[in-house]
């Protein structure tokens, strides 16, 4: 009856729905924005940064009918005018090797280096709302920097972020490492990190990058463990997730684990 009369409920929209809700309002407002869709609740703007819009969807889950507001509210945070990039906000983040090409190549992104299992660290802008990959060319002109410079500021203010002592290792448990800021996966290009002694004493290392704040370690020499971490990958499904491949440390560099 309530169908009939149309005055049943609508089922809620999912979250790759949502997204493509807040992708429609945004076209209709710019239809000149060139817009990337990553995994369901993410939006990445080319020369500007990306959004997730799963905190947004959480919102309208609990408040279905502001449903048009939420939407305006997602749109209004990614054509937010990104201010002009300081020192100080330089930070490098570990993102799938696809973060750092696009029409023009490299130029895409800022300075980047490769790591291992099509993983490669970038340097980014943290603005306030989000993570902004800004063109190279764009930061070399804002900053006044090369990006040798670039690269070593950013480095400088993750180090400031990041605690430098892992976690103590206990025999026979997977070890996890979290920020809850958002920073773990970059803790794999701090080299001094891993030649800490808690670490350097288990020998070689294979580290599973799950999220991008969230990575596990077990000692290479550990079967169980390994075994451990492949199933992890194996079942991990989140709008943060990472990298599916597992990584070897040894000898002080990184390399994909078969």
């Amino acid at each position: 009856m309530f169908k009939r009369l149309g005055l049943a409920r609508k089922p809620p929209l999912s979250l790759g729905a949502f997204r493509e809700r807040v992708i429609g309002d945004l076209l209709e407002r710019r239809p000149d924005l060139q817009l990337e869709r990553v995994d369901d609740a993410e939006i990445r703007v080319e020369g500007g940064g990306e959004t997730n819009v799963a905190r947004g969807y959480a919102y309208y889950r609990e408040h279905p009918q502001e449903l048009d507001l939420v939407v305006r509210q997602v749109a209004d945070l990614v054509l937010a005018e990104i201010e002009p990039a300081k020192p100080d906000d330089l930070i490098i983040l570990v993102r799938p090797d696809s973060f750092r090409t696009g029409q023009n190549g490299n130029d895409d992104c800022g300075p980047a280096r490769p790591l291992a299992a099509g993983l490669v660290a970038i340097v980014a802008v943290d603005a306030p709302a989000r993570y902004v990959f800004a063109p190279v060319a764009k930061l070399r002109a804002e900053l006044g920097m090369d990006d040798d410079a670039i690269w070593d500021r950013a480095m400088a203010n993750l180090r400031l972020r990041l605690d430098s002592r892992p976690p103590k290792f206990r025999p026979g448990y997977l070890t996890g490492l979290k920020t809850d800021i958002g920073l773990a996966a970059s803790l794999l290009i701090l080299d001094d990190y891993w030649a800490h002694p808690s670490f350097a004493e288990l020998g070689d290392l294979v580290v599973a990058p799950v999220e991008r704040d969230e990575i596990v370690v077990a000692p290479l020499k550990d079967a169980t463990a390994v075994q451990a971490l492949r199933n992890l990958v194996a079942r991990r499904d989140s709008s943060q997730f990472l990298c599916d491949q597992l990584l070897l440390r040894r000898d002080g560099a990184w390399s994909e684990f078969e």
